[in-house]
């Protein structure tokens, strides 16, 4: 099961905290909207993750390059939320900045207007350690942030071994997508759901199986938690999704692309459909068929309005190389060639009518728009698992001799580039990695 992880978009709500909730002596805070005193005990209630690193190395090393880590450094996120509050008057208020950092929102850190050069370094830190093991089990569909802060770390370790640093507590949740739900199901201001992720996975055969979120995304090793410990099963920290970083300053990006490459080739089937032989001068047509055969939710899945998902198609003249037919390609901005492309409106190229993509598309007022969060209704064009789609391309009449080469490809990438411009993030489209998920070939002799 592959979850398609957030975000540079898929991280800008990544955490929508659900209601924790707690029993006996433990202290559990509600955080409250005039309550100064319930933001001085979560500014002073949490850890810093290198303090984690002292015990446990591998699990810090791991995350310091995972997207969670890069959820308050990601320059997309804090464009969007930034153009979200003007496009708002601030009615978005904490909706992005809960989710990419819920300390610092706890924390009153992260008003309206704040500064992000000078909030606290934990704030900084996004989705750190603290976040995630400090969390109560989810209630499902709440939305109050409530967390632990007696700093027992919980996790999916039985009989964990006391130390001098803190208590540790066994929360068999924490080994189930369950605990993953509150951050992967997503209600914007206006009451849409804008993610589903949780939800994709509940409606699967996964969990009967079972199969949690952490199989794919948090492989399972045989190391010690910590140093000094006891050769345990425990997970992996990278979390790794399809969003990369876009940033140079980031640690782990060559790493991260490559995990991301093997995550996604192995996530569905690819076939094609084409007859064995055509006259010359006769039209005929091509099939490309995607199968959510592997994925424990739908493809793809996450912030689905960023993320492309296409097929690529072309016609090659087998004695000469040159290409007879394309769809899904892109134009000279790296965009594809539909109604996003600043050559396709302005005439310049022709649009690519044959184009099949698989995403989402938010709509308000009947009306295809940017920004998700402002959507009153969502067009779903993403494959669940077991089940697949199709594109159909009618290739004209061709006056060729010889040989038809057929080359399709099916292509990922989470965030179009026209996206980036229109944020104003044009440098880091040449950051952006078009992943190649399947490819596949046939020839077709003309006679």
């Amino acid at each position: 099961m592959n979850i398609n992880i957030k975000i540079p978009l898929l991280l800008f709500c990544i955490i929508t905290i659900g209601l924790l909730y707690g029993c006996g002596e433990e202290t559990i805070i509600h955080d409250q909207p005039n309550n100064t005193d319930s933001a001085h005990i979560f500014r002073t209630a949490f850890t810093e993750p290198e303090q984690c690193a002292s015990c446990h190395p591998k699990h810090f090393k791991e995350w310091q390059i995972s997207m969670h880590a890069y959820a308050m450094k990601d320059p997309v996120f804090h464009a969007l939320d930034s153009i979200g509050q003007i496009r708002s008057n601030n009615r978005l208020n904490q909706f992005c900045r809960e989710c990419h950092s819920p300390i610092g929102s706890l924390g009153r850190e992260t008003p309206i207007g704040y500064n992000r050069n000078t909030i606290s370094k934990l704030a900084a830190h996004g989705i750190s350690c603290d976040v995630c093991h400090s969390m109560k089990s989810p209630n499902p569909g709440g939305n109050i942030p409530t967390f632990r802060t007696d700093k027992v770390k919980q996790g999916s370790i039985p009989n964990p071994i006391e130390n001098s640093f803190h208590k540790s507590e066994f929360v068999p949740k924490y080994a189930t997508s369950e605990i993953c739900e509150p951050c992967h199901m997503v209600t914007s201001p206006n009451g849409i759901v804008v993610e589903e992720t949780f939800k994709e996975w509940k409606q699967s055969v996964y969990p009967a199986r079972p199969v949690s979120c952490q199989e794919c995304h948090m492989h399972y090793s045989e190391a010690p938690a910590a140093i000094g410990g006891p050769i345990r099963k425990v997970h992996e920290h990278k979390m790794i999704g399809v969003d990369i970083p876009l940033t140079d300053d980031f640690p782990g990006r060559e790493e991260t692309i490559k995990a991301v490459d093997s995550l996604l080739r192995f996530s569905s089937k690819y076939s094609i459909f084409a007859p064995d032989s055509v006259r010359r001068n006769t039209s005929f047509k091509v099939r490309g068929t995607v199968y959510n055969s592997t994925t424990g939710h739908n493809l793809p899945s996450g912030t689905i309005y960023e993320r492309q998902m296409w097929i690529e198609m072309l016609a090659i003249d087998k004695s000469t190389g040159d290409t007879l037919y394309k769809s899904g390609t892109l134009d000279v901005n790296g965009d594809l060639r539909n109604h996003n492309s600043e050559y396709v409106k302005k005439g310049l190229i022709s649009k690519d009518n044959d184009l099949t993509i698989f995403n989402g598309i938010a709509k308000k007022h009947g009306k295809e728009i940017d920004f998700f969060w402002e959507a009153d209704a969502i067009e779903n064009r993403t494959i669940p698992p077991f089940e697949s789609r199709s594109g159909l391309y009618s290739l004209p009449s061709l006056n060729v001799n010889g040989t038809i080469i057929i080359i399709s490809r099916l292509k990922f990438r989470a965030l179009p580039p026209y996206l980036l411009r229109k944020i104003g993030h044009s440098s880091l489209v040449k950051k952006l990695v078009i992943f190649t998920m399947d490819e596949q070939r046939k020839e077709i002799v003309v006679y």
